[in-house]
């Protein structure tokens, strides 16, 4: 993968990380993952990126970090409250969003998950922290990882 290669020369793997049973995290949240998320948690093991995005890990250190624990359904709930309430514009079906990874200032990165049965096919949807903006990424969790770090897009959210 390309971009898992741009990603480990802009961020070099911080060494051996544990075995990953992607049988079993898929199916405790009963649907696929995309494979360049699972070739990033392999590499990586739970951590932060430029010490601003935390990538949700299987193997996260608390339930906030943790892929398969309570997060990402609480979000999804909250989303789905706010978009029937009016509260804050939802760009996309609640249902298909689920949270991969948050920064320092609150904003969510979320997977698209639509088409369901093909992962690899998700884009990246991030929502403002404190606000109502959003921001699509049409491509990969680590190619958008990669065109931040890289500096080859600007997230609007995100602090310069």
């Amino acid at each position: 993968m390309a971009a898992m290669t741009a990603l480990t020369t802009l961020c070099p793997p911080p060494g051996p990380t544990s075995n990953i049973h992607w049988e079993t995290v898929e199916a405790n949240l009963g649907m696929p993952l995309p494979q360049d998320y699972k070739e990033l948690a392999d590499r990586y093991g739970p951590g932060v990126f430029n010490g601003f995005v935390h990538v949700y890990h299987p193997h996260g250190a608390t339930e906030h970090a943790d892929l398969t624990g309570p997060v990402p359904g609480r979000i999804r709930a909250r989303l789905s409250r706010d978009r029937e309430q009016g509260t804050h514009p939802v760009p996309y079906d609640p249902e298909t969003l689920f949270a991969c990874a948050v920064t320092d200032n609150g904003e969510y990165l979320f997977w698209i998950t639509d088409p369901a049965g093909d992962p690899d096919r998700w884009r990246i949807a991030v929502n403002q922290a404190r606000g109502p903006d959003w921001f699509t990424y049409d491509g990969t969790l680590t190619a958008f990882l990669t065109a931040v770090l890289g500096g080859r897009i600007e997230v609007p959210l995100f602090p310069v």
